[in-house]
Parts: structure tokens; sequence; C-alpha cells
């Protein structure tokens, strides 16, 4: 009798669901009855011989209705690319009701999982709400961590497995590796002042680190501000932007600390910070969308995610850590902070971010930025390599073999 009753409930349900869904159905089709299939009868009228519309003013009629912005985004590729089967340019009235029937949304976001909801989250600290055109459903499908965010989570391997390295090797040296020193100097990774001729030391010496607090400060930053990025941008396009911040940060510790040795990824941390930088200078107009509407928590994360507030964390956080780095370094509280491959990979990650990162609705003003930032920074890459190689106050080169 249970089991009876159970069945019957069960059933009673899947009855409701069902008239509900009918009835869902029931009420787009009148929607699509009134609103567009007049449309179609008056191009009939014209034109009997026609197969249907255009589909650009069906797309300029839906947008101007605010059916567009509710249809998923696979719908709507399906609706503008894959509809127009005989490939005349024309949709017929039946075959635009029944893709309006069939792409409802798919994704009940009460349903989604944890994991899915995390990726949604992240999204909304990258793309601007204003440029999120697409349903928040949409949005789990176009970022679903395929490929995942291997970069930064590599990159983070590595510069511990080095870190391990080096520290065991260490362990029982007149330097060995605490919290704030213990950098092998005599590294074939790390920058070294005396022998820049070997060129691979302005991108290995992101894997060194002096002690294990800079290290964990380095991997904080570059997982917390690089994973959300990547997430929406993509392993290569982040891999551009901290390898050439890498690069610069060395760049502009040779030409400002000419005699200092240089360890730390934080040239490629600070193309990170740089990179956020470069997506609210894209998306500016995007990140004020409706920036002061709401109440309570949301009000609160709109001011938060907006373009000035971004800006003003953004600069905050970067003065201050600069500012302490700069004090280090003269104060002779600490001897080789690198304050300047910090400037320089902020800057790399400002002009490589804006070339490099997706723009999610480009304007003409900024084609014309792209090329700008493009100039400015091979510019400057040039200037700091004939710094370096015609400057004449750098200590002397040591010539002998690496490694020796």
């Amino acid at each position: 009798m249970e089991m009876d009753r159970t069945l019957e409930r069960s059933s009673s349900r899947r009855g409701s669901a069902q008239r509900s869904k009918r009835g869902v159905d029931k009420e787009l089709k009148q929607y699509l009855d009134q609103t567009f299939e007049p449309l179609f009868k008056e191009a009939r009228e014209q034109d009997p011989e026609q197969p249907g519309i255009p589909l650009s003013t069906l797309v300029d009629k839906m947008s101007s209705a605010g059916v567009m912005s509710r249809i998923p985004y696979q719908g709507r590729t399906r609706l503008v690319e894959q509809y127009d089967d005989n490939e005349d340019g024309f949709i017929s009235y039946e075959e635009f009701k029944q893709l309006m029937l069939s792409e409802r949304p798919r994704l009940n976001m009460s349903k989604l999982s944890t994991f899915q909801k995390f990726i949604l989250g992240v999204v909304v600290t990258v793309v601007p709400e204003n440029s999120r055109k697409k349903p928040p459903e949409s949005y789990i499908e176009a970022y679903s961590c395929c490929p995942p965010p291997i970069f930064m989570i590599l990159v983070s391997v590595l510069e511990i497995t080095v870190f391990v390295v080096y520290a065991i090797e260490l362990k029982d040296t007149k330097t060995p590796v605490t919290a704030s020193s213990g950098v092998p100097i005599y590294s074939p990774f790390i920058y070294n002042p005396e022998r820049r001729y070997e060129a691979w030391r302005y991108l290995t010496y992101m894997v060194l680190h002096s002690g294990y607090v800079h290290l964990i400060m380095n991997l904080i930053w570059q997982l917390l501000l690089g994973i959300p990025l990547e997430l929406v941008h993509k392993w290569w396009r982040m891999a551009i932007v901290y390898i050439l911040g890498v690069i610069a940060g060395s760049l502009a510790h040779s030409i400002f600390d000419s005699y200092s040795y240089l360890a730390g990824a934080s040239g490629g941390a600070y193309a990170l910070v740089g990179a956020h930088v470069a997506a609210v200078i894209m998306n500016w107009e995007e990140m004020q969308h409706k920036w002061m509407e709401g109440a309570g928590c949301r009000l609160i994360l709109r001011i938060m995610l907006s373009a000035p507030v971004r800006l003003l964390l953004i600069f905050i956080f970067a003065a201050a850590d600069v500012g302490l780095a700069i004090y280090k370094r003269y104060s002779g509280e600490e001897a080789n902070v690198g304050y300047a491959a910090h400037f320089g990979g902020a800057l790399a990650g400002v002009l490589v971010g804006s070339i490099a990162l997706k723009n999610l609705d480009k304007k003409p003003w900024e084609k014309i930025l792209w090329w700008v930032f493009m100039s400015i920074y091979l510019l400057l890459v040039a200037f700091a390599v004939l710094w370096n190689g015609f400057y004449p106050d750098f200590p002397e080169t040591d010539w002998t073999p690496c490694c020796s």
C-alpha cells in the first residue's frame, strides 16, 4: 500500500510538472503569435513567394522587444547561424516558433553544483555586468574549466619545487633558508648583473625566492589574481601577460638597480595586477553599469566591482607594497628588494593585458589604444635592451663558464 501511495505521488508530481510545462509553452506561443507572427504575415503579403523574413530583420525585431537577452546563448547562435538551412538568409515562422519553444533556459540556477556556482562567481568578478549579454547559465557553459586554469597552477608548482630543492641544498650552509632569507645567488636561474649576457636569467629568476614568506606571498597573489583571469581569458593569454611581465620586471630592475641581484616572481604577480587594471580600462563603461542600484549586499557588491573602486583598491595595494619595498631597500632593513621589478611588471601587465586579453565589447577608440599600447611596450623593451647593451656603469662582466 505504501508503495502504491508513493507511485501515486510520483505520478501526480510528473503530471503537475507536465501541466506546468504545457502552460508555459502555451503562454510563449501566445506571445509569439501576438508579437512576431504579424511580422511574418506582412512579409508574405508583400511577397508570397518569399520563404520567410530575413534573419537580420528578425534579430532586430527581437532585440527591440527584449527577447534576445532572454534566449540562451547557444539558442541565439542557432538562430543566427544554423537555422538558415538553405543559406538564403530567411527563416520561416514555424522554424522560428519551434526554436523559441526548444530554447527555453535549460539550466535551473537553483540546481547548479557548488563548483558551477563558484565558476559563475569568479566570472562575475572579472566580466563587467553590462558585458555579460548572455544569461548566467550560458556562462556556465562558456567557462567550464575546459581547458582548466593550468598555467597559474603549473607555474606555482614549479616555483615551489625549485624552492624546496634549493632549501634542501642550503640546509647545512651559512645561508640556510629562513622566513626572509636564503636565496642561492650561485644559481644559474638568478638575475646576476655581472652575467647579463646570459639572457635566460631575465626570465628564470622568477623561480627563486628569498625565504618562504617571499614565496608564499607571491603564490597567494598570483593564484588569487591569476586564476579568475585565466578562467575567462584562457591559459595562453595569461602566459603571455605573466611571462612578459616577468621579463619587463628584470629589465626595469637592470636599469634602476643595476648592481643588485634579483629573485622572485613579483614581476609576474604585478603583471596580473596590471592586467586587472587593463580590464578596467577596456571595460570602464560596462563596469559602471547600474553600479549604484540595488540594496544591501547587492549594492555593496556592485560598488566593490565598479571601475573607480577597483582602481582605487589596486592603487592602494600597489602603492603600499612598492612604498614598503623602497623603504626596505634603502633603510638597510632588508638588503635586496626589487621595487623596480614590481613597477616594471605592473606596467607590462597594463600594456600587454590591454593587447592580449579578451575585449568583450571592442570600441573604435580601443582599437587605437591597442596600437598605442603595443608601440609603447615595444619601445620600452627596445630601450631596456639597448640600455643593457651600452650603459657603461654596470658591474664588471663575469665571463667565467656558467655553473663552474
